[in-house]
């Protein structure tokens, strides 16, 4: 098959990774980089015919091979499949381009529109977020072309604009977002992505014509050759290298000197920051879990959390904060899911640190330390001692001869960890899609 699409758009990425997973030979034509070859909509050539239309290509794709399950394992799990790929076009896609395309040059920026659009962008991420509080993926237990879309759909806007600001509340999407560029069949399309720290601003208007400026200073030279103003002109060139040299060596020495006048008191100080940090986003984690317990019907609750960054001791103080009293009345509620059993995950750069913790008024239908031995156990980890049936910890160490990473271990633990709630049947079976969370028409921006 040939495919007739700019390489290197977002939209050609979908039916990209769609033929990885389905183990399709897509060709893409010489020349195919050149606007004038492609046109304006993509073109999948086929022995059958000609399918036009990124999203329609990666819809044919990917229903090429069913057992792959892009499409889904049945038909309700295809309609849901098609429900965010028509949300992610509208909600995600539109807004987000009319943000990124002016910060690309690709037309100017309305100012009025820009607003607009990332106002609408959060809405939209919000919504996702919501939904991957507690489940892995978009659809099901595995990759479907709802992910691909989706994660696509954003690339652009994490290279470009979407900061670490905005970036920070959306938690539960980042974790989704990077479990998504970790598998060989993103990465091989995608490549490494890196993400903005500041949002890009809008290229200036007029920024085409400033490039003939360079055109005129060849025969700016070419007047100022038999003049012998060359000499200081060479001159000055070392003295800028000293500058530049003496500052990287003053900076230098600069961050040395704060490595060794770090006090204990500096230490200490850094120690309650970092726990500042922890405690904030537990609470604001509580909060999270207690609405969607509220929501979903649940008991139980598998999820991770960043500040803690592995840290056994920090993901304790984080679970505190999520088991903490709510008060109603504070204008920004903190807490409140004690009544709800959870096992905490946290990776960091020496291990992966997990925390189960349960309610006294579920005894008697799980035990804390079997459930986190449950888990460890098949990744090689170990549970802390003093672990009792209502609270346990235990960590899997990083061990990158063979090849065991914090951050790839923590979904397939946070997977086993939900498999042997099932066993029990304390946890929604999704096999009948019964669990899949309904959202209501307030959740939804502009549908």
């Amino acid at each position: 098959m040939k495919l007739y699409a700019h390489p290197n758009d977002y939209q050609t990425y979908k039916a990209c990774i769609a033929a990885k997973y389905v183990g399709l030979e897509v060709e893409t034509v010489p020349g195919s980089a050149s606007k004038e070859m492609t046109g304006k909509i993509s073109v999948l050539e086929t022995e059958q015919g000609c399918i036009f239309s990124s999203i329609a290509i990666s819809r044919y794709i990917s229903r090429i091979s069913r057992p792959v399950g892009l499409y889904g394992q049945n038909l309700i799990e295809g309609g849901m499949i098609d429900s965010w790929i028509e949300f992610c076009t509208h909600e995600i896609e539109v807004p987000l381009c009319s943000w990124v395309f002016p910060v690309m040059g690709l037309y100017p920026e309305t100012p009025e529109a820009t607003a607009c659009a990332k106002e609408d962008v959060k809405k939209a991420l919000s919504v996702i977020d919501k939904h991957l509080l507690y489940n892995t993926y978009m659809v099901g237990h595995s990759i479907t072309l709802a992910d691909i879309c989706v994660c696509c759909a954003l690339l652009d806007g994490m290279k470009l604009v979407l900061d670490a600001q905005f970036r920070k509340p959306l938690g539960n999407l980042m974790r989704w977002f990077n479990l998504c560029l970790s598998q060989p069949e993103f990465a091989s399309v995608i490549g490494k992505v890196t993400f903005c720290e500041t949002a890009s601003k809008a290229a200036p208007q007029g920024a085409k014509p400033e490039s003939a400026a360079p055109k005129q200073e060849p025969a700016a030279k070419k007047e100022a050759a038999p003049k012998k103003e060359a000499a200081p002109k060479k001159e000055a060139a070392p003295k800028k290298e000293g500058k530049k040299e003496a500052k990287k060596d003053a900076k230098k020495e600069a961050g040395q000197e704060e490595t060794k006048e770090k006090t204990p008191a500096d230490i200490e100080e850094d120690k309650k920051k970092k726990l500042k940090k922890v405690i904030k986003e537990g609470g604001k984690r509580g909060v999270e879990i207690d609405g969607a317990a509220d929501m979903g019907g649940l008991q139980f609750f598998c999820t991770s959390v960043e500040e803690p960054e592995g840290d056994l001791e920090m993901l304790q103080k984080s679970l505190d904060a999520m088991n903490a009293e709510s008060d109603p009345n504070e204008e920004e509620r903190k807490g409140g899911s004690g009544r709800i059993g959870k096992m905490i995950f946290s990776a960091g750069t020496d291990q992966l640190a997990v925390v189960a913790y349960l309610p006294e008024d579920k005894k008697g239908s799980i035990k804390a330390d079997e459930w986190l031995k449950k888990v460890l156990d098949n990744f090689g980890g170990e549970v802390c001692s003093g672990s009792t049936e209502v609270l346990a910890r235990g960590f899997i160490t990083a061990d990158t001869n063979n090849n065991k990473f914090p951050l790839k271990m923590k979904e397939p633990c946070i997977t086993e960890a939900i498999a042997y709630l099932k066993k029990l049947g304390l946890f929604p079976d999704n096999d009948d899609d019964d669990d899949e969370m309904v959202f209501g028409d307030d959740d939804f921006p502009s549908m």
